[in-house]
């Protein structure tokens, strides 16, 4: 390892389980050391605090069980990481000072495996074969590991694979949304809808808004609609200029609407509603079962459904994949799809304010109140938040 600012601590949020109330602890850690001479070392400018996160402190949803082989405890937090480099290697070709937005997918180049997968071998990082290997670190990622530090900490090291220097004029705070839209670039470029059909956007948080900004940059003649379950969701989706914006209703009643914006009836009762045509392409945000019911039941025959919500073990009517003939696309973090990463394109449309910060960030917390900032999270009904950062 190359030496970095040796004998010194930093903070960092662990999921340590320590806290009965709480399962979560800031605590000293070293600052860690470079791994090799093609890594550098960011000091945090902010770090956003995802659903995947929340899903952590959230008992009713609680962690997918499929990943528990790809993950370590205790566990620094925090993969939406935005900073500037403060050391850096002498193959990494990143000068020191640079602000830099950081990919936390840890995949065969950056863990130094030889030859790589297939999938990183063809920038397809997401799908990296050696997750799990347990080489260089135990955790799949920045955020899911310890050692390395993460988003919630005051610094982290990276591989060169990893960074992505921001443009000029992309304040570094802001740049902490490259996660979430790059999250929803990946997807879409994964199965594209056709430019001009009709889009549903099932849930109207961070995801979700990052989606409906992503479509209409990437896709301009396909109408948005968007499922909200707040008004300040709302009101941030017509903000972004979706076409439609339909709120969520506990009887159902969105149903109907839905069905009129692409005039078509609904068939079934009650709980077993279903569009008898629908849109032709449905991106699932949010991740519960019933937004995951629901989306199936909103696409049109044929259609396809992109899943970027965190759903773990859930009890969803799949009934519709058969009957519609429906294709389901999965999605996961961040890779090069036709030879543009998909961090790179969401960092371009922030700095052209295609997702304004200030229609998202609604919410900075300095580390040391990361209980207050995950609780303000977890409340999005009272605390009308949709992005909140961390700000080491």
């Amino acid at each position: 390892m190359l030496a970095g600012a040796m004998g010194s601590t930093m903070r960092v949020v662990q999921l340590d389980f320590a806290d009965a109330a709480f399962p979560a602890s800031l605590v000293d850690a070293p600052v860690p050391d470079l791994p090799g001479p093609d890594w550098v070392r960011v000091d945090v400018a902010a770090g956003g605090i995802c659903g995947s996160d929340l899903h952590l402190f959230n008992q009713a949803t609680g962690p997918a069980q499929s990943l528990s082989g790809f993950v370590v405890l205790p566990m620094d937090l925090g993969h939406e990481i935005a900073g500037h480099v403060v050391e850096a290697g002498p193959t990494s070709g990143i000068a020191e000072g640079t602000a830099v937005a950081v990919d936390p997918v840890i995949a065969c180049e950056a863990r130094g495996i030889k030859p790589m997968c297939r999938h990183c071998a063809n920038g397809r990082v997401s799908a990296c074969h050696n997750f799990g290997s347990r080489v260089l670190t135990r955790g799949m990622g920045l955020g899911f590991t310890a050692g390395l530090g993460s988003g919630w900490a005051d610094a982290v090291v990276a591989h060169r694979s990893m960074i992505h220097p921001l443009p000029v004029d992309l304040p570094v705070q802001n740049a902490a949304l490259h996660e979430p839209l790059s999250i929803a670039i990946h997807g879409l470029m994964r199965t594209p809808p056709d430019n001009g059909d009709p889009v549903l956007i099932v849930g109207a948080g961070i995801i979700g808004l990052c989606a409906a900004a992503a479509v209409g940059a990437l896709f301009p003649a396909s109408p948005i609609t968007i499922l909200a379950k707040h008004d300040h969701q709302a009101r941030a989706a017509r903000a972004l200029g979706a076409a439609n914006v339909v709120m969520l209703a506990d009887a159902g009643a969105h149903f109907d609407a839905l069905a009129d914006i692409v005039d078509t009836p609904v068939r079934g009762k009650g709980a077993g509603r279903m569009l008898a045509r629908g849109f032709p392409y449905v991106v699932e945000a949010v991740g519960t079962e019933s937004a995951v019911t629901d989306t199936l039941r909103l696409a049109d025959g044929r259609g396809t459904v992109l899943l970027l919500g965190a759903a773990g073990i859930s009890n969803v009517d799949l009934s519709p994949l058969w009957f519609k003939e429906l294709s389901v696309v999965g999605s996961f973090c961040h890779a090069s799809d036709n030879g543009t990463h998909s961090i790179d394109s969401a960092l371009e449309l922030l700095a052209s304010n295609t997702l304004p910060p200030d229609l998202v960030i609604t919410h900075t917390f300095p580390l040391d109140a990361y209980r207050d900032a995950v609780n303000v999270a977890l409340d999005r009904g009272a605390s009308a938040a949709i992005k909140v950062l961390l700000t080491p």
